[in-house]
């Protein structure tokens, strides 16, 4: 559904968007899921131009009901990835000197997560997602052309490993035969901890000098998200806005690079047919559609670059019509190639499977 959903309760599958949402899960299901994702790209420029595919595991999540009023889960997601190459002219303070840095980044962050959610009210929920972040941020600046900064390599590695905090809150009510939900989520800006170590190497690779220490430089800025969802007999819309407050964010080498992010995700669910029996297997699928933009943190030279996503895709049930296959493509873009940037062009493909399983019944009769 275009990544659209923080208003939309957990049902037979997971909506890890809010925290809250998992109070909605039925009492007697255990839910598994698991997902695989594979992805091919091209990234061009006005120059030239790569091609590429790469798949792993997306993600894996347990879900159930403690009582009949408070609910949990915990998983493990993809958090962040980097991968960029930029080049930047810099000035020598107080000369007229310059000189360039190639900046390269890889890595990637790992989240394993566990919430919990509550229902106060028949119609409001709250919830708490805690997070456990680990995994390697790597940067490496190569600097050349000046007479007086001497070619050299300077690495800057960060092995995370630290907690994360996000809650969320949703409230549901009808107005004739229409139901509505209302959906928040908020992170408050946190700092994460990482074991930071500097090398600097000269033109032939050896070692001119290192340090190593603790460090909480890495900050993850404030996230607010908002969204609705409306649903009338078999439709099912939903509609997000999430804005981060990057532009108050400022890393050592990396001041005033950052600009605040907007995220827009609509996406509509529907089941054309009564679900029966006796249906072709087509008419008791669930079909999606879905489209969000993002206006990126990135800001080079004053601008700022975006993302634009379509997606499309269905949901299978499985045996005992209480579990489900999911099956979604996405297609879109990132970045522009006027000036000298580089854009992004892909198509994804998602897999994932909810495994409902009835666990929590009483035997009248053993």
């Amino acid at each position: 559904m275009g990544g659209a959903g923080i208003a939309l309760e957990s049902n037979n599958s997971l909506n890890a968007l809010n925290p809250a949402s998992f109070a909605g899960m039925d009492s007697l299901k255990l839910i598994f899921e698991f997902g695989l994702q594979g992805k091919m790209y091209n990234i061009s420029n006005s120059n030239q131009s790569l091609s590429g595919f790469e798949a792993n595991l997306a993600y894996f999540a347990l879900g159930f009901k403690y009582t009949s009023w408070m609910a949990g889960s915990f998983g493990m997601t993809p958090f962040s990835s980097v991968g960029y190459s930029i080049n930047r002219v810099n000035y020598i303070e107080g000369m007229n000197e310059q000189y360039t840095s190639n900046y390269v980044g890889s890595g990637g962050i790992t989240r394993f997560y566990f919430a919990n959610a509550i229902k106060l009210l028949r119609k409001l929920s709250i919830g708490i997602n805690t997070s456990y972040l680990f995994g390697p941020l790597v940067q490496e600046e190569y600097i050349t052309g000046s007479s007086i900064v001497p070619e050299m390599m300077i690495e800057r590695k960060d092995y995370l490993r630290s907690f994360y905090f996000d809650f969320g809150l949703q409230y549901q009510f009808n107005i004739a035969r229409t139901e509505y939900s209302l959906g928040l989520t908020y992170a408050p800006e946190q700092s994460l901890n990482s074991k930071h170590i500097v090398t600097a190497y000269d033109s032939d690779y050896s070692i001119i000098q290192g340090e190593e220490y603790n460090s909480d430089h890495l900050v993850i800025p404030q996230i607010i998200g908002t969204g609705i969802g409306i649903t009338r007999e078999r439709a099912k819309l939903a509609i997000d806005y999430t804005f981060q407050q990057w532009s108050e964010v400022e890393y050592p080498i990396q001041a005033d690079q950052f600009a605040n992010s907007h995220r827009f995700a609509v996406g509509l669910e529907l089941n054309p047919w009564e679900h029966r029996a006796i249906n072709p297997g087509y008419k008791n699928w669930t079909y999606r559609i879905g489209y969000n933009h993002e206006s990126s943190y990135l800001k080079f030279d004053n601008k700022t670059l975006g993302s634009n996503e379509f997606t499309i895709g269905a949901g299978i049930p499985l045996y005992g019509a209480i579990s489900n296959m999911d099956l979604s493509i996405s297609g879109g873009t990132f970045g522009s190639t006027s000036g000298h940037f580089t854009k992004e062009r892909y198509l994804m493909f998602n897999l994932g499977f909810s495994l409902n399983e009835m666990a929590f019944i009483k035997r009248v009769i053993d």
